[in-house]
């Protein structure tokens, strides 16, 4: 039975055939400043187009980006629940293996929670959902690569998918539900990334239903169960209808607290289950941890807390607040991580989520790390049992307001929100008897503390504080392996200790630092100014600030310890370039890395160059047969494909007019078996440095039984590869213009695009306006002037001053601050000079008198010109 609903979808058309374009990014852009991250900062993806949001945010950005997250599923019905995932705005699309997604990765989670690198083998985490996704293998296999975690297929055993029964009757999908999927999956794959994962699909979101999921995850062999949705409220009947299903002892059940603030939610109530909050995670260069953490709390949503009057209190819970079961536990992030999701029409590739199904995942992973619980226990109890020992206390922030205080507001100790707080390494994880390792790690050369050293025997880590301090629980009896890195140090000799339960051990440590070799090099536009470029350039896995290029030479010099390999991150300061990671590699004497950065032909932002666009539309305006130079090609045993005479007079629902292309498979009598492609002549984008595809489209889709793809070939049809996958939910969609990125062919000769249509009983493809555009930047003849604008008494950078070419009004820069880059100071400023010769610079500034001076530009070169600026009435001391 076919099944259709409306999408609406909105993208910008390309007009037809139009060539050439204005000088662009010829006036002087402001030089833009330079945040540090928790992790390696976010390009563009090369390619982006408009369906493609730029994503540029870091982990230190959280306060800004989280604050217009939008919750995936709807309210639920009576006896359903909702899941909890909230998404943010913008979107990017696949990115390179030189690129970061926007947003926290599994590095900073497990930097953050002082968690073991590769770190879950032997476990078996499930996650319960409704509905299905899918995507969801070759999804999670995305996320998993970019970040460098190994594979967890099927294939080789690591993942399973499987319905409500066990089976693989997968339930209907669901776009809501699809998104949660994906986020459970790269949360449980960043925190523990060698434990295997068993999602279940349940039939649907009925209560009934996710609590048989949890039946069945446990019957799985899981320890570890995920749940990431929940409904409002506490009911009296809880218990006794569903609460056997969320009562595994020796199983860490863990639920999500909700996002609507104050107030408690089913199944996070029941005293079974590990109630788990959320914070807002945001690095810290100032602190001590290198972390900061208050209640997550972004306008309408925050964590879900309170009292549940219907629940018994666990005994393990002390508050007095509550005579129930109070909620939340523990907590986690809850906003701002990276997930990648590409179906329906919540998925559209890397996207930034938050909400307590961040966090709940996140728990349930740490649990699978400190290892299996002990028989006849209920691991929620767990975190009570340590007196705060593996517990980060979370004092700051709010859900909402209630009469006992402590329910909704974070403070010491426990509190509703964040619960006994996050976690610490994985001592408060476990059962069992352990004790604790605590001391300093100092330089052994200069005597001074060590921050960020990894203390630890692999599962079990610390990492030290600005002092140099660390506290590490271990499992009593003996550890073996005890060893402690840190970047430009040797790694210690591995230890031994026997530690009894309950003991304090104190142990310090001397790290020798490596020898250093210096990498020097210089940063220069490599896209036909060859200019020298001021830039930022940082060591991936390195905690050291950046390096900054000088801003007229672009010379670098920076030291890193020998005998290794390094990635240098080298973002431009200039807009309009693209990242450029470097591959160096360190023995005993200095290395010359020269690095060029190319500017950006899709964004075409990069001052002194001018874009050339030119496009080669097709609109089909023969009914008879295909364009000139198209073929269409019907596989043997099958009919009805391309047409462009309108066969039964459907119209143009494409947007475009006149003829168009179709090809029609529910209608007879030209149904129901197609398989018939339309293949366009050969483009020559020889002279490209990108390239896109545009074209307007109408359709009805059913994603089982019909298939509508774009495949490209350089080889004269050899061989072809996927670069639109089709829509993504079933439907009719129509006046739709869909644009994809074909940078990957800029540079080849011959191109050829294949329209394939392959449908059993389907409905229908309409296409017109097939446009592709080539894309290049050409440079314009002139130079850069450089330098900075300072106070004439106080020598202090002068922010927002204005320097123009007088010669060319328009071309303007204002002056930035730079506060990441102490060498240059504020005030500076990148101006672009058309043409070479004498230039007349004028630099006006609130307060002060304006200064004229005549520089000279050459071509493809930077010249220094610095000002001193003098303020209304100065005069200088007689």
């Amino acid at each position: 039975m076919k099944r259709s609903m409306r999408v609406e979808s909105g993208f910008r058309p390309l007009h037809a055939l139009r060539r050439g374009a204005a000088v662009v990014g010829v006036a002087a852009v402001a030089l833009v400043g330079f945040q540090p991250a928790a992790s390696a900062t976010t390009g563009p993806k090369p390619g982006a187009t408009a369906s493609s949001t730029r994503l540029n945010t870091t982990a230190s950005d959280a306060d800004t980006v989280g604050t217009d997250l939008t919750p995936l599923c709807d309210t639920p019905a009576k006896g359903h629940a909702a899941c909890y995932a909230l998404r943010a705005p913008g979107t990017t699309a696949r990115l390179s293996a030189a690129q970061t997604p926007a947003g926290l990765g599994p590095q900073d989670i497990r930097g953050a929670y002082d968690l073991p690198s590769d770190g879950g083998a032997g476990q078996t985490i499930a996650i319960v959902d409704a509905y299905d996704n899918p995507n969801a293998e070759a999804d999670l296999a995305v996320y998993r690569s970019q970040y460098g975690l190994p594979p967890c297929t099927a294939a080789n055993g690591c993942f399973k998918k499987v319905d409500q029964r066990g089976g693989s009757d997968y339930p209907t999908t669901s776009d809501s539900w699809a998104g949660e999927i994906a986020l459970d999956l790269d949360m449980v794959s960043a925190t523990a990334p060698r434990a295997h994962i068993i999602l279940v699909e349940t039939d649907n979101d009925g209560l009934d239903s996710l609590a048989a999921g949890v039946d069945r995850a446990v019957a799985l062999g899981a320890k570890y169960v995920s749940n990431s949705y929940g409904r409002s409220g506490d009911s009296d009947t809880d218990q006794a209808t569903y609460g056997a299903s969320y009562d595994h002892p020796g199983v860490a059940v863990v639920a999500a607290s909700g996002d609507n603030g104050y107030g408690v939610a089913f199944p996070a109530t029941l005293s079974t289950v590990t109630s788990v909050g959320g914070t807002d995670l945001v690095a810290d260069p100032t602190s001590p941890r290198g972390w900061s953490e208050t209640v997550w709390n972004r306008g309408t949503y925050a964590p879900g807390s309170g009292c549940a009057t219907h629940q018994p209190k666990p005994a393990f819970q002390k508050d007095t607040g509550c005579a129930g079961r109070s909620v939340a536990d523990v907590s986690a992030v809850a906003d701002n991580v990276a997930v990648y999701s590409t179906f329906g029409s919540t998925g559209a590739g890397w996207q930034r989520y938050g909400g307590t199904s961040v966090a709940t995942p996140v728990i349930a992973a740490v649990y699978a790390l400190a290892g299996s619980p002990r028989p006849g226990t209920y691991p929620n109890s767990y975190p009570y049992a340590t007196g705060g020992t593996g517990l980060t206390d979370i004092t700051g922030g709010s859900n909402g307001t209630c009469d006992t205080a402590y329910l909704c507001t974070a403070g010491a100790g426990y509190d509703g929100p964040t619960g006994l707080g996050t976690p610490s390494g994985l001592a408060a994880f476990r059962s069992g008897p352990s004790g604790t390792v605590s001391g300093v790690v100092k330089d052994a050369k200069t005597g001074r503390p060590v921050a960020g050293a990894t203390v630890g025997t692999g599962l079990d880590v610390a990492t030290t504080l600005q002092d140099g301090t660390y506290t590490l629980n271990l499992p009593a009896g003996r550890v073996d392996g005890l060893t402690v890195t840190a970047f430009g140090y040797r790694t210690t000799a591995p230890m031994a200790l026997d530690i009894a339960d309950g003991q304090a051990v104190t142990q310090d440590f001397a790290m020798a630092p490596l020898p250093r070799v210096h990498v020097r090099g210089t940063v220069k536009d490599g896209s036909g100014h060859g200019w020298p470029l001021y830039a930022r350039i940082s060591v991936d896995g390195s905690p050291e600030a950046p390096a900054w290029t000088d801003p007229v030479t672009g010379a670098y010099d920076i030291t890193l310890p020998e005998n290794a390999g390094y990635k240098l991150d080298v973002s431009s300061a200039l807009p309009g370039y693209e990242p450029v990671t470097r591959a160096v590699t360190v023995a005993a004497r200095s290395v010359t890395a020269n690095v060029a950065v190319t500017a950006d032909p899709d964004a075409a932002t990069a001052i002194g160059y001018t874009p050339r666009r030119a496009d080669a539309t097709e609109t089909f305006d023969s009914t008879t047969s295909a364009p000139a130079g198209w073929t269409v090609t019907n596989a043997a045993g099958t009919g009805n494909g391309w047409q462009f005479d309108d066969p039964i007079q459907r119209g143009n629902a494409t947007g475009g007019t006149g003829s168009f292309a179709v090809v029609e498979s529910d209608q007879g009598p030209f149904g129901p078996h197609q398989d018939s492609q339309l293949t366009s002549s050969a483009y020559d984008l020889s002279d490209a440095q990108s390239a896109e595809l545009t074209f307007k489209t109408a359709y009805t889709a059913n994603l089982t039984q019909q298939h509508m793809t774009v495949d490209a070939s350089a080889d004269g049809g050899k061989t072809w590869e996927n670069v639109w996958g089709g829509p993504k939910v079933g439907g009719t969609d129509d006046h739709l213009t869909v644009a994809v990125p074909l940078r990957q062919y800029a540079g080849q000769r011959s191109v050829r695009l294949r329209f394939h249509f392959v449908a059993d009983w389907g409905y229908y493809w309409a296409l017109d306006d097939v446009t592709l555009q080539t894309r290049r930047l050409e440079p314009v003849s002139g130079g850069l002037a450089v330098g900075t604008v300072r106070d004439t008494a106080t020598g202090a950078g002068v922010v927002g001053a204005t320097v123009v070419d007088t010669r060319s009004p328009d071309n303007a820069a204002v002056t930035a601050a730079t506060p990441d880059d102490p060498a240059v100071g504020d005030g500076l400023y990148t101006l672009f000079l058309p043409h070479s010769g004498r230039h007349t610079l004028r630099v006006t500034a609130s307060g002060y008198t304006t200064l004229n001076r005549t520089a000279v530009a050459r071509d493809d070169q930077v010249t220094r010109e610095d000002f001193r600026i003098a303020r209304h009435g100065w005069n200088p001391s007689p």
